[in-house]
């Protein structure tokens, strides 16, 4: 089955439209290190990036600290959350690990981690939308709650950027978040809903709308425009 097939086709948007209403409403709820309010606020301040003058002058010019400025912001984030909600959306291949280390010290990596998982998951729902024609969703709702900031067990530096589970049988796109797990849960479920589908992904033959070697080419050729790290 392929998705010359119109009926396979729209059968697998509406499941992606399905699933992709859970998680969206899942990012609206308290998290371990930052409240509902401030994660929508968070992904309204996502979608802003990409009409940010600011970012829009630094992505013309050889490096992004060549512009100084204030970002044309719609939140009351602080702007260290601000600044990496804006990079992250406009500019991510030009990230280093000294900005990421000034934006660690300004929020915590537990924040950073949290806050760029949110985003990350905005974005792809975000793109899917886009991409089909679609309207965005409207924000979620805020959900209540204070935030534990409990940091979890089991993590600690494997040489990345931030601190890590050391269980190494956990592929490195959700070590990447294990510092918070309750918001990790919702990015795997994105990337099984997308990609890999968990056990599913040692098997070299899919049965889905896509095949296995068409879910690849998709992969990796997004992956090249992104200039994915992996």
């Amino acid at each position: 089955m392929t998705l010359t097939n119109t009926g396979a086709a729209v059968e697998l948007i509406d499941s992606f439209a399905v699933g992709h209403d859970k998680l969206w409403q899942g990012l609206g709820e308290c998290g371990t290190w930052w409240s509902g309010p401030d994660r929508v606020a968070a992904i309204a301040e996502g979608r802003q990036a990409l009409c940010c003058e600011l970012c829009r002058t630094r992505s013309e010019v050889l490096s992004p600290m060549m512009v100084p400025g204030e970002h044309d912001s719609i939140s009351q984030l602080s702007a260290p959350a601000i600044d990496l909600i804006h990079r992250l959306g406009t500019d991510p291949g030009r990230l280093s690990k000294s900005w990421a280390s000034q934006i660690i010290d300004a929020m915590t990596e537990e924040a950073y981690v949290e806050l760029v998982t949110v985003n990350c998951i905005q974005y792809v729902i975000d793109s899917f939308s886009r991409c089909l024609g679609l309207p965005l969703r409207e924000l979620p709702q805020a959900g209540e709650g204070i935030p534990t900031r409990i940091r979890p067990d089991g993590v600690g530096d494997v040489g990345a950027w931030v601190s890590q589970s050391l269980d190494k049988s956990l592929a490195n796109v959700s070590r990447a978040a294990s510092l918070v797990p309750d918001t990790e849960s919702l990015w795997r479920e994105l990337v099984q809903m997308h990609y890999s589908r968990g056990p599913e992904f040692a098997d070299l033959v899919w049965d889905r709308a896509l095949s296995r070697p068409q879910v690849e080419l998709l992969a990796s050729t997004v992956s090249a425009l992104n200039e994915c790290f992996y």
